[in-house]
């Protein structure tokens, strides 16, 4: 559909800006895309000083006659790259890509698009997980260090940003589809560009209310007790693991009262490290590892062998994580602490993190952090819950730590053509598991969510619990 170089409708003066896309290759797709930058001024308001390059991926349709319409995919953290975490569900959706284009554009502070990348934004060491420290020095360094406006990498001035790359490649409409802070970005484009939206397919849904990190406490815990609960009516974990949540809250007492000190090998470089374990990393690890159900399968029998002093497991699955999400640091703190911290209020704070795993401490953290830096103030109308008519399939994770069902309601009773569906055995993140790629493609040849037929995403259960290093019993 797209040819090398695509020029907007219309004649405004000077000239009608252009974007030329050239072959590419993105890491996690198996096909040739077309990729570009598109210019665009940091401050969209006055629209002067600083401009800067977006990076556009186009993954054209394989069918010579593809269909108008495509499919924007928005991804979360955020900070987030689409380029990068996008292109893996690009490869997922191939129904959807054999007929229609897939575009993919940096969000600006991402990726290729002017990222907010801080000295030290790699993953952190073994020890560093373990160990979390605020180092609020740094943050004040990390924002001095940025050649940008802190202030104008927000969701409003972003989803306008990404509806001028949709001008300038010809599209007149498009399907959305966003995940986890994806989602905000999606539901604020279609409150800002409702005429350019056909459909919205919302993948975690994480709205404005959910004032990121405030829920996730609640929301990880949540996760835990289905997982301890799903143990104990497991046969074979029970019977490995019969006081498995008694375990987890022995190992975080005695970690509170004593950081514990353990002598591990690297499970990648097979290096011998020391490792402090205190009380707050090894809750951090823990809700990491529920966002991916295989992973979480490990958490009973690592804690079991963390009783008697041997984390071995424990941090063999916290490198298997590792990687898994990589962000651009200011870009993060520049939505968090515009859009969701400065909304925490301490006594709603206190209450939804009272007798969780993950404790009030992690959510200070956040508080502190976002105090150094230079963030927007929004209006608050931004975060008033948005209501459309469009067609959109809402789809949750129910062991989702961070996202779960409860979110894809809220946002599902305010759009009136919705449809959500559960998936009983997965994390955070399903559009790529079994055969919901499917389902994605005929929600978007249908427009209609009423019509799809379901039955078969229900049927993911959460995978077999490890009941020894040699992994789950037969």
């Amino acid at each position: 559909m797209l040819a090398g170089t695509v020029v907007a409708c219309g004649s405004a003066p000077p000239a009608a800006p252009t974007l030329a896309l050239t072959p590419c290759r993105l890491e996690g797709l198996g096909v040739e895309a077309r990729c570009g930058k598109y210019r665009v001024f940091e401050n969209r308001t006055t629209r002067q000083g600083r401009e800067i390059d977006l990076r556009v991926a186009v993954v054209p349709a394989l069918s010579a006659s593809a269909r108008p319409d495509p499919l924007f995919i928005i991804v979360g953290g955020p900070g987030q790259a689409a380029s990068e975490a996008g292109a893996q569900l690009a490869e997922a959706l191939w129904d959807v890509r054999s007929k229609r284009d897939i575009v993919l554009v940096d969000q600006r502070g991402t990726g290729q698009s002017h990222p907010l990348d801080c000295t030290g934004d790699d993953e952190p060491s073994l020890a560093e997980r373990f160990a979390p420290s605020l180092d609020l020095a740094k943050t004040r360094a990390c924002h001095a260090e940025l050649d940008a406006d802190t202030t104008q990498y927000t969701t409003p001035i972003a989803v306008d940003d990404l509806d001028e790359v949709r001008g300038v490649l010809g599209y007149e409409r498009i399907n959305l589809w966003g995940g986890s802070y994806g989602t905000r970005a999606a539901l604020v484009y279609l409150r800002q560009h409702p005429s350019r939206v056909r459909s919205v397919i919302l993948d975690g849904s994480a709205p404005t209310a959910i004032q990121l990190p405030m829920f996730v406490a609640r929301d990880s815990q949540r996760a835990l007790d289905l997982l301890y609960a799903d143990c104990e009516a497991d046969a074979q974990c029970q019977r490995a693991f019969p006081s498995a949540r008694q375990q987890l809250t022995s190992v975080l007492a005695k970690l509170a009262e004593q950081p514990f000190e353990a002598n591990a090998r690297h499970p990648r470089t097979g290096a011998l490290e020391t490792i402090k374990i205190e009380r707050d990393g090894l809750a951090s690890v823990l809700l990491s590892l529920l966002y991916v159900p295989d992973l979480a399968g490990l958490i009973p029998l690592g804690v079991d062998r963390a009783e008697s002093g041997d984390y071995g497991a424990m941090i063999a699955a916290a490198e298997a994580f590792a990687g898994a999400v990589e962000l651009s640091t200011g870009m993060f703190l520049s939505i968090v602490c515009a859009e969701d911290v400065p909304r925490i209020r301490p006594e709603e704070a206190s209450r939804l993190t009272k007798g969780t795993f993950l404790g009030a401490d992690w959510l200070a953290r956040w508080h502190a952090e976002c105090g150094e830096w230079r963030a927007a103030s929004l209006p608050e109308a931004y975060f008033e819950p948005i209501a459309s008519d469009t067609p959109a399939l809402l789809l949750s994770g129910n062991l989702d730590p961070v996202t779960p069902p409860a979110w894809g309601e809220q946002v599902g009773s305010h759009l009136s053509r919705s449809r959500h569906v559960v998936v009983l055995g997965a994390g955070h993140g399903v559009s790529a598991l079994g055969c919901v790629p499917e389902l994605i493609d005929r929600f978007l040849d249908s427009g209609d969510p009423a019509t799809l037929d379901v039955r078969c995403a229900l049927r993911l259960q959460r995978p077999a619990f490890f009941t020894s290093l040699l992994g789950p019993t037969p």
